[in-house]
């Protein structure tokens, strides 16, 4: 009887059905891998949010309620003017809470990814360096005080406002491809929502009234 030569190696149908299943299982597990990213970034955006309206709250505490004026381009680093987001750096501490992973790669790779509310501010006085104030807000649950910036500043301005153009939810903006089409709003109360569009029954840009949207703020 001749005997068989045994071989330790796979045969050529082996080998394709083995690439075959890892293709499969790959295409079952990337999509579950990508929302996971998507969650992962939405939840860190989520927390630097926080910090940032906790350093509001706090430096609105130590100055009567006034927090920094915003302006119109401001670099990091300047001083006349400074831009909003560094006389609050002695509260937040670190500036990588300034950048969302998702909006910077939207928008030039810019590391400053949330608006100072000036809206308010900014209507009520027709300056455009007005300080939104806290005691001015009726409805602190409600008052849009921050959130994801939604719009292409240019890179280096570390002074994003909306007093003159709605960063979050202006109609003639492309929809949002971060955080799964989900803006993160930051309130003047210090909770932070998601969402994909302006509701009239959760939020304002009003200091008086609910339910205004921004293009429609008159106090």
């Amino acid at each position: 009887m001749r005997s068989r030569k045994l071989t330790g190696g796979f045969t050529l149908i082996e080998l394709l059905v083995v690439i075959a299943i890892i293709a499969v299982l790959a295409a079952l597990l990337l999509p579950t891998l990508g929302r996971a990213k998507t969650l992962a970034q939405r939840i860190s955006c989520v927390n630097n949010a926080k910090q940032l309206g906790l350093a509001m709250q706090m430096y609105g505490d130590d100055d009567g309620g006034l927090l920094p004026a915003a302006h119109g381009v401001v670099t990091w680093g300047a001083t006349n003017p400074p831009p909003w987001s560094e006389p609050l750096a002695v509260y937040y501490k670190n500036t990588n809470i300034l950048r969302c992973p998702s909006l910077c790669q939207l928008f030039a790779k810019s590391p400053y990814n949330y608006f100072m509310g000036s809206r308010a501010a900014y209507v009520a006085s027709g300056d455009t360096q007005a300080s939104m104030t806290y005691k001015s807000v009726a409805f602190p649950t409600l008052y849009i005080l921050s959130g994801d910036c939604n719009y292409g500043f240019a890179p280096n301005d570390a002074d994003p406002d909306n007093y003159s153009q709605d960063t979050l939810f202006d109609p003639g903006l492309t929809p949002t491809k971060a955080h799964a089409g989900k803006l993160n709003v930051f309130f003047a109360d210090g909770h932070v929502a998601t969402y994909k569009k302006f509701s009239t029954n959760e939020m304002t840009f009003s200091y008086a009234q609910r339910g205004v949207p921004w293009a429609e703020v008159a106090d």
